[in-house]
């Protein structure tokens, strides 16, 4: 981790160009994201993170991906997800949590033989935000359930799972991106609602959680910081 910077980058292709590589060795960022234009295969995928790892000659440097599942599928070209999104998680939870148990440890694990074996050691889930009524669909399906409690147990289970197969996680939005009412890849949300409520509610499903990452949520809570997004 020595003289890294505190910044992640993306990639432009499947292979790592000249001019990335040269930008890796000068700047040193602190890890790298893949995304779907950079997966085509396992064996193309691990000679791609090997290559960045020569250049810090670091077996352990930080590899990143969006791998919920559902339609937050990296891997799509060679593991369909699109029925185990984490609404299937959170309502075969409530419906039988025996079942729930056996099935979500065996996508996880099955995630996790796809990380390893591409060389990624860092996964950017659980998504922990509660689903709201009215609220932009950029969350929907990728939200366990819309109770605070069950997300915030799933959450744990995920996190726990994932750390014994040495895959390190990233909580996301924190504080919380359920009530955002347009999507924030493309508009700055603003979630009018007290303290009080976001605390029993969207900010509760990230307390006491084991993962030592998170993705911030761009949002802006107007009874908090009437200026400032959250991840500012």
């Amino acid at each position: 981790m020595k003289n890294r910077r505190s910044f992640i980058i993306g990639l432009k292709s499947k292979i790592l160009l000249p001019k990335e590589k040269n930008f890796l060795k000068k700047y040193k960022p602190w890890g790298v994201i893949l995304f779907s234009r950079n997966i085509s295969s396992i064996s193309q995928t691990k000679k791609l993170t090997n290559n960045i790892r020569k250049i810090f000659k670091d077996k352990k440097y930080p590899i990143l991906v969006d791998q919920e599942g559902g339609r937050v599928n990296r891997f799509y070209k060679f593991f369909n997800t699109s029925n185990f999104t984490s609404e299937f998680f959170g309502k075969l939870y409530k419906k039988d949590i025996k079942k729930f148990n056996t099935y979500y440890k065996i996508f996880i694990d099955q995630t996790s033989y796809f990380l390893e074996k591409m060389g990624i050691n860092i996964n950017t889930v659980p998504v922990l935000d509660v689903r709201h009524k009215q609220a932009n669909n950029i969350i929907g399906d990728r939200a366990y359930d819309s109770n605070p409690k069950i997300i915030s147990k799933i959450g744990d289970y995920c996190i726990k799972i994932f750390h014994k197969n040495k895959i390190a996680t990233v909580i996301k939005h924190i504080p919380g991106h359920g009530r955002a009412k347009v999507d924030s890849h493309k508009y700055t949300p603003l979630v009018i609602n007290s303290l009080k409520q976001l605390l029993n509610s969207d900010f509760y499903t990230f307390k006491n959680k084991k993962s030592l990452f998170a993705m911030t949520a761009h949002i802006i809570y107007q009874n908090i910081d009437k200026k400032f997004k959250a991840t500012h």
